[in-house]
């Protein structure tokens, strides 16, 4: 136990730098080019209960700087009064179109155009999951390029001009947005301002979030290893989407369809990328308490697990380098394995006395390289066109330290608790509890 400690505190550290030091020195801000052709997008909402939540996802929708676009809802034989809520809003009218018959998924009961909205659809089915959702609305996009979208993700005005430009590069074939929390976000004279405020649950989803996207995603992009494209906000190449058979309906449809991407590259010997979009932002609603919190960390525990226990045995032969050390060293033993030794550790230091000096020294070592992180990270984060306040800034660089022994703290016991939960079998949508009152429109 104590080898494995150590080799993986080693780990670790060599993991932490490479975070630090490619962010840091490798990343580079794109300017936006307004003057390249529009490639077709289709933006894809799965929604399940959310009529709360939609009308913020339609109106954001409707001032984006694009033309070449399409949105396409899927309502997923939700129980409340969402298909109602959408007709309300969008004067819903039945369309010709027809699916292309490439994917499964459960039966369409209807396919609406928006009279309100002409690059708005509908897509009424029966419960089949998010995976089956996308699936469906994937089998009857009509463009090139398909957009993942959480039904509370509003996305920034130029956020599609960015995921166009990204496609330009030939070698692109998918690739990730920036997430932004938008609580404490509103917009003023057509700016989206910036707060960090609120309580401290939503001020620690902030941090991690910042972290996440500009320190994990970026590192991660630069070695074309991206382990997970944000379920909140994917764009994706809809032909290598229907090559692949589209979603699989688990707990973690996000990760699952990453790793197939990588996974079907590998086979065909594409030199493609799956690639970080630090310009292309979408903001979305985070859990407001520990509950809604938990139930949401543990279904992403849980989609992990699923994913490396289906994708392990081939991970040395079927995957690059790269997505195998991310996937399994730094995600599984690192973020996995290590909070039930990290656990056991401190158990010993604490009650028994054993390996006190070790576990002082390793927090100390956390502290310090947590620090230069959360550093780089907001840095980066100015850096990409958040407009943060210096005060906002300096109130989340102490808020992170303070975080760390606190809800960072939570996060191991959920990991802990999502790996055992895994096995209840429980693949559905994971509903988490959103007030659908943030708002950026």
């Amino acid at each position: 136990m104590q080898y494995f400690f150590y080799m993986s505190t080693i780990i670790f550290i060599g993991f932490q730098l490479l975070y630090m030091i490619i962010p840091l020195f490798f990343s580079k801000v794109k300017t936006l080019n307004s003057d390249l052709p529009e490639k077709s997008i289709s933006v894809l909402v799965p929604a399940y209960n959310e009529e709360l939540t939609i009308k913020n996802c339609i109106d954001a929708m409707e001032g984006l700087h694009y033309s070449n676009y399409e949105v396409i809802i899927i309502n997923d034989g939700s129980k409340d009064q969402t298909l109602q809520k959408l007709n309300e809003l969008l004067d819903l009218e039945i369309s010709d179109r027809q699916a292309d018959g490439k994917l499964k998924y459960a039966a369409i009961k209807g396919f609406y155009h928006s009279k309100k909205y002409n690059y708005i659809f509908v897509i009424d089915k029966f419960n089949g999951g998010k995976a089956d959702s996308l699936n469906a609305g994937i089998d009857c996009a009509d463009a090139d390029i398909v957009i993942t979208l959480d039904a509370d993700s509003m996305l920034e005005v130029n956020s599609l001009k960015y995921v166009n430009q990204y496609f330009h590069d030939e070698q692109v074939i998918a690739l990730g947005g920036t997430v932004k929390i938008v609580q404490g976000a509103e917009k003023k004279n057509g700016v989206i301002v910036e707060k960090f405020t609120g309580k401290g649950i939503i001020k620690s989803q902030v941090i991690s979030y910042i972290h996440g996207f500009y320190v994990r995603k970026l590192t991660q992009s630069a070695f074309n290893s991206i382990v997970v494209i944000s379920g909140a906000f994917g764009a994706f190449y809809k032909n290598i989407l229907v090559d692949v058979n589209g979603f699989r309906s688990t707990v973690g449809e996000d990760i699952d369809i990453t790793l197939k991407i990588h996974e079907y590259m590998k086979a065909n010997n594409l030199d493609k990328k799956l690639v970080y979009a630090p310009e292309a932002v979408c903001y979305t609603e985070c859990p407001e308490n520990l509950i809604n919190f938990y139930k949401q960390r543990i279904r992403w525990q849980k989609a992990f697990v699923d994913c490396i226990l289906i994708y392990w045995s081939r991970l040395s032969q079927k995957f690059s380098v790269g997505v195998s050390l991310f996937f399994a060293i730094d995600g599984f033993v690192l973020g996995t394995l290590t909070a039930f030794t990290t656990i056991f550790y401190l158990i010993q230091a604490l009650f028994l006395g054993t390996n006190l000096m070790s576990a002082v020294m390793l927090l100390l070592v956390t502290l310090f390289i947590n620090a230069l992180q959360i550093g780089i990270a907001l840095y980066l984060c100015k850096k990409f066109g958040s407009n943060y306040s210096f005060k906002d800034y300096i109130k989340m660089f102490v808020f992170s330290q303070v975080e760390l022994l606190t809800y960072r703290n939570l996060l191991l016991y959920m990991n802990i608790v999502g790996t055992f939960k895994y096995f209840d079998n429980d693949e559905g949508w994971g509903f988490v509890e959103r007030k659908g009152v943030s708002s950026i429109s």
